[in-house]
Order: structure tokens, then C-alpha cells, then sequence
């Protein structure tokens, strides 16, 4: 059957893998009293190597599991996000309309067992054992799903020899999830892009050694290096996912002038906006060649800024700045994002501008910001978004509060008090 699918033939789990799920299986049958955290986090293992009942009885009581408890090596699995998720995976995968015999999935939903969740606002990332043969990663957004390949000892991605990992998966919103063997314990993972670097720990499960990092950049234009220390290791490109759809399609304006802006900005950015396309148009800003848009969805906010690259004349570069207040979130509250054409960026001296955004009520009209220096200022407000320019002669003054006033169309003040500049 895998030749009809154009996927690689079916493998069998790790043998280092298999004897570490039968060990803690013998754990687990040796507690006459398991703890509820115990059923949630080890259950999979149950299910590996004697069936699918238990993991089926966890999974579909939800409200008996207590929610997001620890999965080992600092991670936590939360039932209800797990469920949902691989619900969607699943249900795309059988989309697909295709046997899975070669692929080593079964049809069975309740042979995918969930090994942690890891979640960052609509981004879910599942990392699962299918048909106990398969260790796979199930990520959803408000509107994707992405169901990674297969991992397994001949499907290691390193090509430098000593070198203990496999990189699974590598999605389009920068996710990255893999096995990191043992020897490669403490290593950290980089991510790097023209405009940018980030190293982040690696926590692993301590059954499967499943990883998931989350990195928020375009895969086509990171580089992921593993830091070994005192080796580093550039890592290849990650293989293509077993299938990535939209299941939940959703569209915004993108023909507006703002619209445009938006799609254009997010799409040019080196970070990646989960959902992009969903997020509905703001207030746009064009002065002396900056551009400025903002985009929501929901209670989340996006800024995308372009400007003059000033490291390749006659281009630009675009950045993205997401909305991470934890939520719920502040009806009114500052939405933070870098000053355009910055000298140490390369800009001209004098020519620099910062952005003041704030998110309002999606009810307001008019909002009207005092930064202490001339005459309050109105803002463009679009869809619960402000936004307008700091006044050049203040700059950017720490601990400086202003002043806003959010109306309606009436006029009834929604929102008297003080915000941070920057």
C-alpha cells in the first residue's frame, strides 16, 4: 500500500524506544494504587504494550484526568487539548482515503495515545504513539492540521557521525518536534534567521524521548543547529509532514489597502503568524517609507512592520510582533513593538519612528493618546486596534506613562486612565 501513498515503508519502533515503554509498563502493573497523574501521563504506555483500553477510558473521560499534569522531563499532558487535536489529525488522516498499512497508522483512533501537549495561544502541538508502532507529532491550529512522518533508527536526519537525534518534523509555523537520544541530554536547539537567533533547552519524554520546540520562524529561511556542547551540529532540513490541510478554512479581507499591506507583511516575515490568513485588517501607517498595519483575531493582536533594509539597498524586511498578554487578556493595553529605521539597525540619524498601538474595545470610535508633549493625539482606530506615531521629540523615555481615552460612537468613554510608552 505505500506505493500508492508515495510514502516511505512502514518501521517498527526503536528497539531502545520498545524496552523503555516495557519497563515502565512493569512500573506501572507493579502500583496496586496508580494516582490519577499516573493513569494521565503513563496510560499511553499501558496501551503500547497491552492494548488500547485504558488509553480509550483516559481519553474519553476528560473531566477525570486532572487538567495538564506532568508527562516527565517538564512536560504536561493536557487531556482535553490531546484529544482534540488528534481527533482533527485523525480525522484528516483518514481524509486522505488511502490504506495506512504502509505508513503504520492504524485506523483505530483509539491506538493514537498521546504522550504530552505542548501550547502556545492557538497553536497546539500533540506528540503521540500510533498503533503502537509509530511516534508521530499532531499539530493544530484555529484552522490546520499537520501530521508529521514516521521517526525511527534508519530515518535519522543527522548526517554527522556520533550524532544521537532525529528531526521529525519541521512545520510551517516553525515547529519542530523530534527524538533526541540518549548522549544528547542538556542540548539546546538553534534557531537562526538573517534577522535573528534564539537558543532553547530541549525537554524531552522520558518514554519516547519525543521533543517539540516551537520556533516561530520560516522554516525555508532557519537554519536549526544543535548546540551538543562543546559540538554544534547544523541539522538538515526537517522531511515533509505525512499530510498539512486546512480543516477549518477561514479568510480575511487581503484586497483593502490595509488588507493587502497585512497579507503582504505577514507573508514577507521571517516569524510566523499562526492562522495569518484569518486575521482581519487594522489601521495602517505609511510615513517616510515605514508601513505599519495592525490584524486581529478574536482577543489576539498582530503588528507587521516593513522598512528599508538597510543591509541590501532597495529592499525591505518585514517583521512580525504578536500579542503574548496571557490572557484573559486587558480590554485596553499597550501592544509593544520595536522603533522603525533605529540607528543601531542602520537607519539615518533623525529619521527613526516608533509605533504606539494599543488594543481597544472592538466597540470604540475614537481614541485619543496625550504623551504629555503638544496637543493629544487622535489615532487611526479600526476593529478594537489604535495606532499612531510617537511624537519624534519625545523619544523613548523609560517608566514614561501617557494618557488615553477611548470613546464609542456616542462618546461614552470606555476607557480613562494610563498606559506605558513603550
Amino acid at each position: 500500500m505505500s506505493e500508492d501513498l508515495g510514502l516511505p515503508p512502514r518501521r517498527a519502533l526503536p528497539d531502545d524506544i520498545r524496552d523503555r515503554l516495557r519497563a515502565e509498563l512493569r512500573r506501572g502493573i507493579a502500583k496496586r494504587h496508580p494516582s490519577r497523574v499516573w493513569y494521565a501521563a503513563a496510560a499511553a504506555v499501558v496501551v503500547l504494550a497491552a492494548g488500547a483500553v485504558v488509553a480509550t477510558k483516559v481519553i474519553r473521560q476528560p473531566a477525570e484526568v486532572v487538567p495538564a499534569p506532568p508527562a516527565g522531563g517538564g512536560l504536561t499532558l493536557d487531556a482535553q487539548v490531546a484529544k482534540s487535536s488528534l481527533d482533527r489529525c485523525f480525522a484528516a488522516f483518514k481524509a486522505m482515503n488511502k490504506a495506512a498499512d504502509g505508513w503504520g497508522f492504524s485506523y483505530a483512533r483509539e491506538e493514537w495515545v498521546p504522550m504530552f501537549t505542548q501550547v502556545e495561544g492557538a497553536d497546539a502541538v500533540v506528540a503521540a504513539t500510533g498503533g503502537g508502532e509509530s511516534l508521530v507529532f499532531c499539530e493544530t491550529t484555529e484552522t490546520t492540521v499537520t501530521l508529521s512522518g514516521l521517526s525511527n533508527k534508519s530515518d535519522r536526519s543527522d548526517t554527522v557521525s556520533g550524532l544521537n537525534f532525529t528531526l521529525v518534523s519541521h512545520s510551517a509555523t516553525g515547529t519542530v518536534g523530534g527524538i533526541l537520544g540518549p548522549g544528547a541530554e542538556g542540548a539546546l536547539l538553534e534557531s537562526a534567521t538573517e534577522g535573528q537567533s534564539m537558543s532553547q533547552d530541549i525537554r524531552f519524554s522520558p518514554v519516547t524521548r519525543q521533543f517539540v520546540v516551537m520556533t516561530r520562524t520560516d522554516p525555508a529561511r532557519t537554519t536549526l543547529t544543535l548546540d551538543n556542547r562543546p559540538e554544534k551540529y547544523v541539522l538538515p532540513a526537517g522531511p515533509p509532514p505525512l499530510l498539512s490541510v486546512v480543516d477549518r478554512p477561514v479568510t480575511a479581507d487581503r484586497t483593502s489597502p490595509a488588507g493587502r499591506a497585512l497579507g503582504e507583511c505577514l507573508a514577507a516575515a521571517e516569524e510566523v503568524l499562526p492562522d495569518a490568513a484569518a486575521y482581519l485588517p487594522g489601521p495602517l501607517l505609511e510615513t517616510d517609507g515605514y508601513r505599519v498595519v495592525l490584524g486581529r483575531r478574536g482577543d489576539r493582536v498582530v503588528i507587521c512592520t516593513t522598512e528599508p533594509d538597510y543591509q541590501r539597498p532597495g529592499k525591505t524586511k518585514s517583521r512580525v510582533y504578536p500579542d503574548f498578554v496571557p490572557r484573559p487578556v486587558a480590554p485596553v493595553r499597550l501592544l509593544r513593538v520595536s522603533t522603525l529605521g533605529a540607528t543601531e539597525a542602520g537607519g539615518e540619524p533623525g529619521k527613526s519612528r516608533t509605533p504606539y498601538a494599543v488594543a481597544v474595545p472592538v466597540n470604540a470610535a475614537k481614541t485619543t493618546v496625550d504623551f504629555g508633549v503638544g496637543k493629544p493625539v487622535e489615532a487611526a482606530v479600526v476593529d478594537g486596534m489604535a495606532l499612531t506615531w510617537i511624537p519624534k521629540e519625545l523619544g523613548i523615555v523609560p517608566d514614561v506613562k501617557v494618557h488615553v481615552v477611548v470613546r464609542d460612537a456616542h462618546g461614552t468613554i470606555l476607557y480613562d486612565g494610563s498606559l506605558p510608552l513603550a
